[in-house]
């Protein structure tokens, strides 16, 4: 587990166990040059091996690729992005070409998300940009967070995940998970939205229900201290309080 110490200092956690027992790795690491502060951090794994890298963007508009090392503490930088304001890193690969896609810096504004792609990581060029969305959607209302690979017995499934901001980043932001359609010979990755989508996550076939329903927390049946209560920025402006989630 890697978590940002500061403004300038991210440190690695190690555990043998998911849920407890995790203990500092190595030094809290400065990858930002000096004077200059870091924001989001992701993370890749080269599909098939045991390396892993660590994705780190700054504010002095570059996104940073490290390995991380077999102890886990985090090593040389092996590839950068300077090519504007950008953060929120994530990266997939499919067959030889690595995609990154990252937001704009417009704090908790949606922007129209970029793909940028290269054939070689470490020490590779970036090219790009091309645009994740229709620029008018603003990525559909989200910013990039991570890219899941599902590799499943009949299809290859890539997901975006974003996260969707409402203003200063409050209690009600939410998330957006949508299937990413890949171009391999014209080098793009293109959102596949729905409203309401599901995934076999042993075969990786994405499918849509036909008829569209909402169903709401409110509706629910509640159990313990769980209450419904007025909620002003909730899209039905009610929510369900108090929850445990199992």
């Amino acid at each position: 587990m890697y978590g940002q110490n500061n403004d300038r200092l991210v440190q690695g956690l190690k555990s043998n166990s998911l849920t407890s027992g995790y203990k500092v790795t190595g030094k809290a690491t400065s990858l930002p040059p000096n004077g200059y502060t870091y924001s989001d951090t992701g993370m890749f794994n080269e599909p098939g091996t045991d390396k892993w890298y660590l994705l780190t963007s700054a504010d002095h508009n570059t996104i940073q690729v490290n390995r991380i090392n077999d102890d886990g503490t985090i090593g040389a930088q092996v590839n950068r992005l300077s090519k504007g304001a950008l953060e929120a890193p994530g990266i997939l690969k499919v067959g030889n070409t690595y995609y990154m896609v990252v937001s704009g810096k417009t704090g908790y504004r949606n922007n129209p998300n970029k793909v940028f792609w290269t054939d070689k990581l470490e020490g590779g060029t970036w090219s790009g940009p091309a645009d994740i969305a229709p620029p008018n959607t603003n990525t559909y209302n989200s910013q990039n967070t991570f890219e899941l690979t599902i590799k499943g017995s009949q299809k290859t499934t890539y997901i975006y995940m974003g996260d969707s901001w409402v203003k200063d980043g409050g209690a009600g932001s939410n998330y957006i998970w949508l299937p990413i359609q890949v171009d391999s010979d014209n080098k793009t990755l293109t959102l596949d939205y729905h409203a309401q989508w599901k995934i076999d996550v042993k075969t990786g076939v994405v499918s849509v229900p036909e008829k569209k329903r909402r169903y709401e927390a409110e509706h629910a049946v509640t159990e313990g201290r769980a209450t419904v209560a007025d909620c002003g920025h909730c899209a039905s402006k009610r929510a369900v309080q108090n929850c445990k989630f199992v």
